[in-house]
């Protein structure tokens, strides 16, 4: 087992294996806007709007395996149950709440003779829980 990064229900996702190779968060806001007197609009927020995480990943499964982290992450998603997300940051772990994965992807690179792809890149989207799931939060 190489250094691990990060883990997300079972799957573990290190150095050698399954490895990040970028993480993108996106989030929003509703805001309900009620045009008011001299027709400036008055902004109330209302709701807190999705948040995602997307993960970049990527292995040379003929090297050092990440397949079973890949299909750790497909049982996540097909289980549609909230998982633990944990990130290595630094020296220590932080826990980064629930999360259900909503998106996992594999696109094969330069196929082997044995037909599969000594290069394999993933994305997989995680849709952040709030606190109202299971208990989980922030």
């Amino acid at each position: 087992m190489s250094q691990p990064l990060a883990m997300i229900g079972e799957a573990i996702l290190e150095v050698i294996g399954l490895n990040p190779q970028g993480i993108d968060e996106d989030g929003s806001a509703t805001w309900a806007g009620l045009p008011v007197f001299d027709d400036d609009v008055f902004w109330q927020p209302t709701a807190g709007g999705e948040k995602t995480i997307t993960l970049r990943l990527a292995c040379r499964p003929h090297v050092m395996g990440g397949l079973d982290q890949y299909e750790a992450l497909k049982r996540a998603r097909d289980a549609r149950e909230p998982v633990d997300f944990i990130r290595m940051i630094g020296s220590s772990a932080e826990y980064q709440g629930r999360v259900g994965v909503r998106r996992v992807g594999r696109q094969e690179r330069k196929l082997a003779p044995d037909g599969r792809g000594w290069q394999q890149e993933f994305s997989c989207e995680l849709i952040v829980l709030g606190r109202n799931s299971e208990g989980g939060g922030f």
